[in-house]
């Protein structure tokens, strides 16, 4: 298992590298810095040519509801795109302030007897293999004939947006990690207290330590969050936008009884799932870790001694207070944290409002007229040719 956890780690650095989401290099590396960034500008001249590949398309996309939100996906993709690259280059001094903040953190980590790292390769693995198969099921639906007419010139892109979220989660995970590393270390000295004796020197140094840990893993949230706060920003908008738009044209595709249409379908429901499993997996483990800091400082009253000392109990105290104030939150740029919280509030109205969308006449009483109103009015607002990819560029520029 280790060997697959070294191997999925260096699989997913020279990836990285590769899609120039990693910052540059020292100038002592110059061989290395003039390849990375001759990396880059091969992805500015793509994007700059998808780009120009989307206006290209501003004839037709006004013509339909599905043309304009099919073409801003596109665009919108697109210049995230340059966000993310330009990103890994201004966030440089963040990203080295990040791996210091590490690095001291599983100092602090050792002195507390915590080694080892958590198995990550099967999560990022899974997550890589779904976003895989359905591109797979994509490629054969588009193959077979043209659904989208962008999708096998914007793949590349579509993969630079998915292992940003990869690197996301990959770095939440570690972090997640040693705060649960901390939750143990903290658990294992309040499981030996006995709130009647005096503190000991040891004990006094332990929590002293676990203080000092605390703060550099609050550190390295704070830092990735700055590191990485507005590419998540915009990555949340775009990927969310884009599982909202393919999931409603699923929902009106499964209204036509067309070949065409059914493929349409099943080339949707694959996008809303690819959009889909890295906004679930990155809110999942973001979430995570908070509840791994509001654990801690329930812990924390366990430590105090009636019969300690004044300083001892002090330290407690202070510990407490500054598990209140400093969160184990991942922000992107304080407009949102990553929690479960809110991913379930962004589904309930992407739900209420998508099914009456879907569905305008849900509320007669006669189920055939609805479908009959679905078929006669569908192409007067916008979809084209169904479920927002059909066989014209309706919807057709979802990467």
């Amino acid at each position: 298992m280790k060997s697959l956890e070294c191997l999925t780690r260096r699989f997913l650095a020279g990836a990285f590298w590769l899609m120039g989401l990693l910052p540059l290099p020292p100038t002592s590396q110059l061989y290395w810095l003039i390849l990375s960034l001759g990396i880059r500008c091969f992805w500015i001249v793509y994007i700059s040519y998808l780009l120009s590949v989307g206006f290209s398309f501003k004839s037709v996309a006004i013509e339909s509801v599905g043309n304009v939100v099919g073409t801003a996906l596109f665009m919108g993709n697109s210049v995230l795109g340059l966000m993310l690259l330009l990103e890994s280059v201004l966030k440089q001094r963040t990203h080295t302030q990040l791996e210091d903040l590490r690095f001291q953190s599983d100092l602090q980590l050792q002195r507390l007897g915590m080694f080892g790292r958590r198995r990550q390769a099967g999560y990022l693995l899974a997550l890589i293999g779904t976003q895989l198969i359905c591109d797979l099921v994509r490629v054969a639906i588009n193959d077979s004939g043209v659904v989208s007419p962008v999708f096998f010139i914007s793949l590349p892109l579509s993969w630079l947006l998915r292992f940003r979220y990869v690197q996301l989660v990959q770095h939440v995970m570690d972090l997640n990690q040693r705060s649960l590393q901390l939750r143990r270390s903290l658990l294992s000295l309040a499981s030996g207290n006995d709130l009647w004796q005096p503190y000991g020197v040891l004990e006094c140094r332990q929590l002293q330590t676990l203080r000092t840990t605390y703060e550099r893993i609050f550190e390295c949230y704070e830092a990735l969050s700055d590191c990485y706060g507005w590419g998540m920003l915009g990555l949340h908008l775009l990927t969310s936008f884009e599982f909202v738009t393919n999931a409603y044209w699923m929902l009106t595709g499964l209204y036509k009884s067309q070949d065409q249409n059914l493929l349409s379908l099943i080339f949707n429901g694959a996008t809303a799932i690819d959009f889909g499993t890295p906004i679930v997996t990155l809110f999942w483990h973001g979430d995570a870790g908070a509840e791994n800091g509001r654990q801690i400082g329930c812990l924390i009253s366990k430590l105090v001694k009636p019969q300690g000392s004044k300083r001892y109990n002090e330290l407690v105290s202070e510990f407490s207070l500054q598990t209140l104030h400093q969160r184990f939150v991942v922000t992107a740029k304080d407009f949102f944290s990553l929690n479960l919280h809110l991913l379930s509030s962004f589904a309930t109205p992407t739900a209420h409002f998508n099914l009456p969308g879907a569905l305008p006449t849900a509320v007669t009483l006669n189920p055939s007229s609805s479908v009959r109103w679905i078929e006669s009015h569908w192409d007067k607002i916008g979809n084209g040719s169904g479920a927002g990819a059909g066989q014209d560029v309706s919807g057709g520029f979802t990467c």
